[in-house]
């Protein structure tokens, strides 16, 4: 699969617009439509609309587990503006990522400040998509670093999330980020 017609999708958007749930949608219908997945999603933790936590599944086995939760002023670790991280979670997660050879569907979400900023975190979820060992890798970063990401995958297809999208856009969407594995 490593030839030139891997095809890479940047997903960005501000702050809970919607990237991870479209990526839920996303993994859905290609579950369904019997697609071989790898990678990982991080759908947040939410208590009475506040963002407290943020968990890590992977893709191929379903496991679950707390990647991050927010970030106080007296909190230490691995850390981002908003965030702590679980170290032996995100090192648990780079592992994940590193096995993600030979997909259907490759997602990773979402590659931030700690992977193009510091040379930490999922440095094998941008190898795996260095690697173009899939037929599509979509990839969650933030607005800041899509250019960034544009630098390191020229031939991306950057979707913005400028507003949280209604069903039938979602739907419509995931169909256009399916199709190349359709006509594969």
């Amino acid at each position: 699969m490593s030839d030139d017609t891997s095809i890479i999708w940047i997903i960005t958007g501000p702050f809970q617009v919607g990237k991870t749930h479209f990526c839920h949608n996303l993994v859905n219908e290609a579950q369904r439509r019997g697609y071989k997945l790898a990678g990982v999603i991080c759908p947040p933790v939410f208590e009475e609309q506040n963002k407290t936590a943020i968990t890590i599944e992977d893709l191929i086995s379903h496991q679950r587990k707390t990647l991050a939760t927010k970030r106080t002023t007296e909190t230490e670790g691995l850390l981002t503006d908003h965030w702590v991280f679980n170290e032996e979670v995100l090192l648990w997660g780079n592992r994940v990522l590193g096995e993600t050879i030979g997909c259907d569907l490759l997602l990773v979400d979402e590659l931030g400040p700690l992977e193009f900023n510091r040379g930490q975190g999922w440095l094998n979820g941008l190898q795996a998509i260095d690697n173009g060992e899939y037929k599509i890798a979509v990839v969650v970063i933030r607005p800041v670093l899509v250019e960034t990401a544009q630098k390191r995958w020229p031939n991306a297809i950057v979707i913005d999330f400028e507003a949280r999208l209604k069903l039938e856009e979602t739907r419509h969407l995931v169909e256009q980020v399916l199709l190349p594995i359709e006509q594969k």
